[in-house]
């Protein structure tokens, strides 16, 4: 498990035992007479929910939006086989049926492939995987024959 992980859910079990402390011990506090328990249940619970959220938004990892230098390095390994048939010039018809699979699975799993490399035809996209042969995912696999 990530460290990380594991010493937020840490915390958020640390906060979580004092709380229910508090709540025991609020028999012996003075301001307890005066919140309805109920009351005072929900604001216990609502802080250290809000402590863990805080908690986990300072540990987490920033995100940066550094463009993918390989676009195949995003496609799944089932995608990428799907891809490879295609640009073997199967139909969608053929690769179905070589995957076992529905004809509209197939196309899903094409669309997600366009969306990926943002191309929007089977042209377009081996056109790209002939140009990013040295990239690194994409060495695993032969280059496709026009």
């Amino acid at each position: 498990m990530n460290s990380a992980i594991l010493k937020t859910s840490l915390k958020i079990g640390l906060l979580t035992a004092l709380a229910v402390l508090l709540y025991e011990a609020s028999n012996v506090l003075l301001f307890y007479k005066f919140i309805r328990l109920d009351y005072y249940i929900a604001i216990i619970a609502l802080a250290a929910l809000v402590t863990g959220v805080v908690i986990a938004r300072r540990q987490a990892p920033t995100i940066t939006n550094q463009p993918d230098t390989d676009p195949f390095g995003q496609l799944t390994n089932k995608e990428m086989q799907i891809f490879l048939l295609m640009a073997d010039g199967k139909t969608n018809k053929e690769i179905a049926a070589a995957n076992f699979v529905e004809i509209s699975t197939i196309k899903t799993h094409i669309n997600h492939i366009y969306a990926k490399l943002q191309v929007s035809s089977r042209k377009q996209a081996l056109a790209l995987y002939q140009n990013q042969g040295a990239s690194a995912k994409s060495t695993l696999y032969p280059p496709p024959v026009a």
